[in-house]
Formats: C-alpha cells, sequence, structure tokens
C-alpha cells in the first residue's frame, strides 16, 4: 500500500470526524451556560448524562479510530495501536448504548419518524455486536478478522460525519425535511458507510509484481580429448 494512505486515511476519518465534533462541543458550551447556538436544545438536553457520554465517548471514537486504519501508522506504533485500542472499544460501545438511550427514552424530534427510530435500534445493535467481535478476534489473535469487524463498527459509529452531506444536500436540493426525507437521508448515510466499510474488507491489497531478470543460461563444460 502507498505510503501517502499513512496519512490519506487519517485525515479523510478526521474530516468526517469534524461536522460531529464541532456540533458536540457546541452542545456542551450550551449545556455549561454558554448561548445557544444548535436547535432543539430544550429537548435533548432532558437526559444530560446520556447526552454528555454521548458527546464525549463518539469525539474519542471517532478521533482516536481515524489513526487506527493507517497501516503504516500500525505496524510503526504497535504499542500505542494496542492502547488506543482499549479507548476507542468501550468509548465505542458507550456511544452506542447512550445513543440508544437517547432515541428511546426522550421526546421524539417533529421531523422524527417510527421507522428511523427501529432504523436507529438496528444500527445500535449492529455497532455493539462488530466491536464486541473485533475485541474477542484480537484476543483470539486473528488480526484479519478483527480488523474487519472493527472497520464496520467504526465505519457505523461515523454515520453523523455522513449525514450532514446527505442531509445538505437534501436541504439545498428539496427544502425543508419532513419525517420521510429525515429519515431516508439519516438512512443513506448508514448504508454509504457500510457498503464503504465492506469494499475496504473484501479488497485485496495490490501486489507488486517482482521484475524479472534476465536469464543466463550456462553451458555445460566438457573435457576436450587430447591430440
Amino acid at each position: 500500500m502507498k505510503s501517502s494512505s499513512n496519512w490519506l486515511i487519517p485525515a479523510g476519518l478526521l474530516a468526517l470526524t469534524f461536522v460531529p465534533a464541532v456540533a458536540g462541543a457546541l452542545r456542551l458550551s450550551e449545556m455549561a451556560g454558554g448561548a445557544a447556538v444548535i436547535p432543539d436544545g430544550e429537548r435533548v438536553t432532558q437526559s444530560p448524562v446520556a447526552l454528555v457520554a454521548h458527546i464525549v465517548s463518539v469525539t474519542v471514537f471517532g478521533v482516536l479510530g481515524a489513526f487506527q486504519f493507517a497501516p503504516g501508522v500500525r505496524r510503526r506504533f504497535r504499542r500505542w495501536h494496542r492502547i488506543a485500542g482499549r479507548l476507542i472499544a468501550p468509548a465505542g460501545l458507550i456511544a452506542a448504548v447512550s445513543g440508544l438511550w437517547l432515541t428511546l427514552f426522550l421526546p421524539a424530534a417533529a421531523v422524527d419518524s417510527v421507522v428511523l427510530a427501529a432504523i436507529r435500534v438496528v444500527v445500535v445493535a449492529w455497532m455493539v455486536t462488530s466491536l464486541v467481535l473485533g475485541f474477542v478476534m484480537a484476543l483470539r489473535r486473528d488480526f484479519t478478522a478483527h480488523r474487519a469487524w472493527m472497520i464496520r463498527g467504526y465505519a457505523i459509529g461515523m454515520g453523523a460525519g455522513t449525514q450532514f452531506f446527505t442531509q445538505a444536500a437534501w436541504l439545498v436540493t428539496a427544502g425543508a425535511f419532513t419525517p420521510a426525507s429525515r429519515t431516508a437521508t439519516m438512512a443513506v448515510a448508514w448504508l454509504i458507510n457500510v457498503v464503504v466499510a465492506e469494499w475496504l474488507i473484501r479488497r485485496r491489497p495490490r501486489r507488486t509484481t517482482p521484475s524479472r531478470r534476465p536469464i543466463v543460461q550456462v553451458q555445460p563444460v566438457r573435457a576436450g580429448t587430447d591430440g
């Protein structure tokens, strides 16, 4: 794999994490007494412990996880990779469980639907399953399966980053959300991440073709006869 992937992969994943991280930081600022910037604050802050746990864990999961998939970083800093992994997996589980709590126990937003809530439950279940299996595969030292399951878990966890783009595209082209369009744009974002993750898992690494060297034929030396 090309050395450029050692910085392109983290850079791309950090860019995907940027919007949710900034939104989370603004929400925490509001809860600490700052000016209200993000709408719907009165509803989501009804469960402050779950909300804070979700914001912090998603940010840790996204930022640290961005560096786990760069092959050069993983090979060069193996100890860091293991230590970060012990933080990333619990953070991902906390993010998933707290997100499920917010879905099930907060009042639904005006443009949320029962279908979206059901999709969120399925997404959380898949993310938890992926992270648990990724951890189990690491214990078994099956690092190929470990990598595959962690990619799946990370892809689902970063759904909010992709949802920013799908929802922005909808707002630009079609206007305000309806329950159906909000459900569709969020579901499509998760689907995009799942498809990309499976493509990355199944993609075969490029193998460099060894250069062919000219074959030199050595003629056998025959003993000559005297006179």
